[in-house]
C-alpha cells in the first residue's frame, strides 16, 4: 500500500479521492454531503438557549449559545470525515493524506482525526475546491507540489 488519499471538504460536501503515485490521476472513492451546513441558521434550531423572560421585567432577550447552529453542523460534519478517515485507516486503505479545506473547516477537520490518523497527515492546503471538478483539483494539486 502506497497510497494516498486527498481530502477535498467544506462545511456540505466532502470528496475523498485515492492516488497511487504523485502524477497519477485521481480516482474518487467516497463522495459525502452535509446539506443542514448550507440551511439558514434559523432553520437549524431546535431548542436550548432561546428567549428568555425577566421575572422582574416583561420584556424578552435573546442569549446567543457559545456555539452557533452553522458552528455545530460544520463540528458534526468534520467528525463524520474524521470517522471515515479513521475506517480507511484503520482498513488499511492509505498511507498518507492530504487535507484541502478553507481555513476555517480544516482547523476543525485536524480537530476531529484522531492521533494515529493525524500522524498520516502529509500535506495540508488551506483552499476551498470543494466545488471544482476532479480534473481541476489534480491541476491544482500539481500547481502546489
Amino acid at each position: 500500500m502506497h497510497s494516498t488519499w486527498v481530502v477535498v471538504a467544506d462545511s456540505a460536501r466532502a470528496r475523498i479521492f485515492e492516488r497511487g503515485a504523485r502524477w497519477q490521476a485521481l480516482d474518487e472513492r467516497h463522495a459525502m454531503a452535509h446539506p443542514e451546513s448550507r440551511l439558514h441558521a434559523g432553520d437549524l434550531r431546535t431548542g436550548g438557549r432561546g428567549e428568555q423572560r425577566e421575572s422582574m421585567n416583561r420584556s424578552a432577550h435573546s442569549s446567543d449559545p457559545a456555539t452557533t447552529p452553522n458552528e455545530k453542523q460544520a463540528e458534526d460534519f468534520a467528525r463524520d470525515i474524521a470517522h471515515a478517515l479513521h475506517d480507511g485507516r484503520t482498513r488499511g486503505e492509505f498511507e498518507k493524506l492530504v487535507l484541502v479545506a478553507p481555513p476555517s473547516f480544516l482547523g476543525r477537520l485536524r480537530q476531529k482525526l484522531d492521533n494515529p490518523t493525524a500522524r498520516c497527515v502529509a500535506q495540508e492546503v488551506d483552499k476551498n475546491w470543494a466545488r471544482q471538478s476532479t480534473g481541476d483539483i489534480q491541476g491544482l494539486l500539481e500547481k502546489h507540489f
